[in-house]
């Protein structure tokens, strides 16, 4: 199952900035568990910390997030599910290697800090980072309705379409060969760029072979094992990329 996915990093640092915080004020304010021994000021000195490791998890993630994004060109349920449980074990492991340092100085062991410490508070946080990725996420722009600009080396190379008329761009020696639709009609025109090039500037292209990447939208559907037909062409498919390929289905 696809999924819209923010790419932003300035949105995902407003993000977990705000899971962050909360994890402190909730610590500091409720003091839950063991937290209630330590006095007010003990709390602001020894707290800040978890929310500090939870921002750089949530960071860390979202790097590794857009890496993904990029490469393959599609975010899937099964993606966003193993995000959340990679955060959460990285969580936990981070959150119980800082309490037991000598400056907290926590007596729980580990499995004592993971039933009794982490697993309530994690209730609530994890409910709040899946809400605000969902929120996130759902304002991600359309690209299908967003108008796209393919540049070329000379500054005469310049091709304006709309992103769901890109079809696919193929790699011609020092040129790239971009296949688009006009009211339904099958152009193309040739760039002098890179097929590296296109896919930084449109991470949303799918790469299915070194020489090919395609606007996942237009797959229609597999011709034989190594190719895939495409809206008014057709492709051949490296072993490397068949399962990006597969997710599509």
């Amino acid at each position: 199952m696809k999924l819209p996915l923010n790419t932003s990093i300035k949105h995902h640092s407003i993000v977990g900035l705000l899971i962050s915080l909360w994890l402190v004020l909730f610590l500091i304010l409720i003091a839950p568990f063991d937290i209630s021994d330590l006095d007010f000021s003990e709390r602001l000195q020894l707290l800040p910390p978890y929310g500090i490791i939870c921002f750089l998890n949530y960071m860390l993630l979202i790097l590794a997030q857009n890496a993904i994004f990029k490469r393959l060109g599609i975010w899937t349920l099964a993606f966003e599910v193993l995000f959340i449980i990679v955060f959460n074990l990285i969580q936990i492991i981070a959150s119980y290697a800082y309490y037991r340092t000598e400056l907290v100085n926590g007596d729980y062991n580990f499995e004592t800090f993971l039933l009794y410490v982490y697993i309530p508070i994690s209730l609530i946080l994890l409910s709040i980072v899946i809400f605000m990725r969902w929120f996130l996420n759902k304002k991600a722009p359309n690209n299908s309705k967003n108008t796209i600009t393919i540049k070329g080396d000379n500054k005469l190379d310049i091709l304006k379409i709309l992103y769901d008329d890109l079809i696919c761009v193929s790699s011609a020696d020092n040129y790239v060969e971009v296949h688009y639709l006009i009211k339904g009609t099958l152009h193309k025109k040739l760039l002098r760029n890179t097929l590296k090039g296109i896919q930084n500037d449109i991470p949303e292209l799918l790469k299915v072979h070194r020489s090919h990447l395609i606007n996942p939208s237009h797959f229609k559907e597999w011709n034989g094992s190594n190719r895939i037909k495409l809206t008014e062409m057709e492709v051949p498919v490296s072993k490397n990329y068949k399962a990006a390929i597969l997710e599509l289905n």
